[in-house]
């Protein structure tokens, strides 16, 4: 039985599971040996996001348009990596990516650019890293966007409460915390945001995924409230225009969606 639709023109296993590449033609697809795709390209556009959920964690630019750090936990085949290189070319991109291995064909088959003096690619576990560089007192980021999933589902590392912790403190003032969960596992899905909320004090928006099951957190330094999204309305179209995702749904689906009696659900 065919697992894919299109022709397999990658697969290697490691000690941390199978990988493939899979072309239609069109869209070029990263598989962990399972039918999901992890993560898909272009071939003519290499640097659009062709998966819903990549649009919706890229609503972050709703709260901070303008980048200058940003941190990537699970590089898969970068196509948030690619996009922000494209769309902000002076910002500097730290990406952790735990499989080495996923790394390479990041490498060879999605255009990840290797050499290129904006992009630093550190292999482990993205818990350790912002730990590290939480104690280290580094100049926070302005974005940080959390994509750690196999085929088993979302790293453990990435969901403990001190692991939030840290992504709390090494925020810039402006900065967002962009993060894919999985919004099918309920008992998952509400002890994250619990946790979410406990280390970022209840400054926490969620935008669910039409027809997927991610649901997409945004939590925040500081607080944004329901007219704080409002005002955004005067500008989110020429916010489309420029960036290339359809920021004024997300912007419609934040409001609807995060209503004060809703929100309380969460917190």
């Amino acid at each position: 039985m065919q697992l894919y639709e299109g022709q397999l023109i990658h697969q290697s296993q490691s000690d941390d599971g199978v990988i493939e590449v899979v072309d239609d033609g069109n869209i070029r697809s990263l598989h962990f040996g399972t039918s999901p795709r992890q993560s898909c390209m272009s071939l003519q556009v290499p640097y659009s996001l062709e998966l819903t959920y990549t649009e919706a964690m890229m609503a972050s630019l709703l709260l901070n348009s303008e980048p200058k750090r940003v941190l990537v936990i699970g590089l898969g085949g970068g196509s948030l990596v690619k996009y922000l290189l494209h769309h902000f070319p002076t910002c500097q991109i730290d990406v952790v990516e735990y499989r080495q291995d996923v790394v390479k064909v990041a490498y060879g088959y999605f255009q990840v650019p290797e050499h290129d003096d904006r992009l630093k690619v550190h292999i482990g576990d993205g818990y350790l890293f912002v730990q590290e560089q939480f104690y280290k007192d580094e100049v926070g980021y302005d974005m940080m966007l959390v994509d750690a999933y196999d085929h088993m589902g979302m790293a453990e590392s990435v969901g403990v409460q001190v692991f939030f912790d840290a992504c709390a403190g090494l925020l810039t003032h402006q900065g967002v915390l962009s993060i894919n969960l999985w919004g099918t596992n309920r008992p998952l899905f509400k002890q994250s945001m619990a946790r979410i909320n406990d280390s970022f004090e209840g400054r926490s928006l969620v935008l669910p995924v039409e027809d997927k099951g991610n649901v997409i957190c945004l939590a925040t330094s500081q607080l944004v409230t329901q007219s704080d999204l409002k005002r955004l309305k005067k500008t989110v179209d020429a916010m489309d225009v420029q960036f290339q995702v359809n920021l004024s749904k997300s912007l419609h689906v934040l409001i609807r969606r995060n209503r004060p009696i809703l929100k309380k659900l969460f917190i």
